[in-house]
């Protein structure tokens, strides 16, 4: 059977498909990258804000033409949205088929070939890290290497734990054989995944000990790591980033809040004042370290005042880059039972505030580029120029530069001459 896939949200999702594909080319179906041809569809969906998951079932519901011309198509929704919504999306009339849970991946195959007839496989499993299942990487240059799945910490306003279920850390030795197949396959840049990367521990085998493990990799050229949670970013860790030739000065620390208050209504466990302590042990000890975030705007409660202090946290710190969000409702996590909901309008007018400030902040970065020698992965041609490549500095930063197709997996030296607040102007 031919089966397409397509996939929204998180890189964690990313990695969930190659490892779908692995599962299902192994069992002897094909993958295509052309919808056009798949007798299986499936969608692999992302569940953190109410956007998100409104574009998958619109996205889905436009696909209800394919199975009136062809009955035999079947349409599956896998991942944090099946986890969420179960048996009412079979219920709605879209067109779906079966959802698969997180942890109920491999028996998609059986479910296929109808030995197992259950259209909703959605029990969490604690103890499912897909062993010794090699992912079919979809990328020829960037590889995701899952180190750990699900999260403990629950905070207030995120999904996440009710649909990815409790902490486990993957074998510290399967992770170096996935690191070492990517390397392998060609793949120069890693990034580990989990939801909480500085809380992984295989036995004696902490985080900071794994990335020790993995610099042994000779045949890739830069690991990244996504996320840390900053209540367990440890000095040993910022120690091994500051060592490493192979890690990328580039971190993603979520903020969430510049209040304290704020932050102990999300269950954040730290305060602002620990996390600006985290921002100057990183630019000691790295001292070109990129440090991006993710905001949240018009949390239940917030005050003017509170909205500001994040504002001026902004301001202070001074992030490469930020992701800001307006805060989204979840259904199922302790802020969305909360009764001082912030109205959208002044949620939307606070996000574009943050908004606007940080291209500020992000343009003086890139600005600050200009006149220096830089690194760049290509990792495509440029879509606005068939003479161009683009590609990623070792901090994170997109550049484009003259090139061509066959350099897209080489590393490239490059002077950067030009900047704008998302792009660094390379010759």
């Amino acid at each position: 059977m031919n089966f397409y896939i397509e996939t929204y949200g998180c890189q964690m999702n990313v990695a969930d498909s190659e490892l779908v594909t692995s599962l299902l080319i192994t069992a002897g179906h094909n993958v295509v990258n052309d919808i056009d041809q798949a007798e299986l569809i499936l969608f692999n969906t992302c569940s953190v804000r109410a956007h998100a998951e409104d574009r998958v079932l619109g996205r889905i519901s436009n696909e209800k033409h394919r199975k009136k011309a062809n009955p035999k198509i079947q349409i599956g929704v896998l991942g944090c949205m099946a986890q969420r919504m179960g048996k009412r999306l079979l219920d709605s009339k879209i067109g779906v088929d079966f959802v698969i849970g997180v942890d109920q991946y491999d028996r998609i195959p059986a479910l296929l070939s109808a030995k197992d007839l259950q259209p909703h496989l959605l029990d969490f499993d604690s103890t499912q890290i897909y062993q010794d299942l090699m992912p079919v990487h979809q990328s020829k240059t960037c590889g995701f290497v899952t180190i750990m799945r699900g999260c403990n910490n629950y905070c207030s306003y995120c999904i996440v734990p009710h649909v990815r279920g409790r902490e486990r850390s993957r074998p510290w030795q399967d992770v170096l054989n996935d690191v070492k197949k990517a390397g392998q396959d060609g793949l120069l840049d890693i990034t580990l995944l989990g939801q909480n990367v500085n809380s992984y521990l295989d036995n004696e085998v902490d985080f900071p000990e794994l990335l020790k493990r993995l610099e042994t990799v000779d045949n890739i050229a830069r690991m990244r790591f996504i996320t840390s949670h900053p209540k367990d970013l440890s000095d040993s860790l910022i120690d091994v980033m500051a060592s490493s030739k192979r890690i990328c000065e580039h971190i993603h620390l979520p903020m969430q809040s510049g209040n304290n208050r704020i932050l102990k209504e999300m269950n954040r466990k730290y305060t602002i004042e620990h996390y600006q302590s985290l921002i100057h042990k990183l630019r000691h000890a790295v001292p070109n370290v990129a440090i991006t975030t993710d905001i949240i705007a018009g949390y239940p409660s917030e005050t003017d005042t509170e909205f500001e202090d994040t504002i001026s946290a902004m301001k202070d710190i001074g992030f490469d880059y930020a992701f800001c969000f307006k805060y989204s409702s979840r259904e199922g996590t302790d802020a969305a039972m909360r009764t001082d909901q912030i109205p959208e309008a002044i949620r939307l007018k606070r996000l574009q505030k943050m908004i606007d400030l940080q291209r500020e902040i992000t343009l003086a970065k890139f600005r600050a580029q200009i006149g220096k020698e830089v690194e760049v992965y290509i990792e495509s041609m440029s879509k606005k120029n068939k003479d161009q490549v683009s590609g990623k500095t070792r901090d994170f930063k997109i550049a484009v530069l003259k090139g061509s197709e066959s350099e897209i997996g080489s590393l490239k030296k490059a002077t950067v001459i030009g900047a704008t607040a998302g792009t660094l102007i390379c010759q």
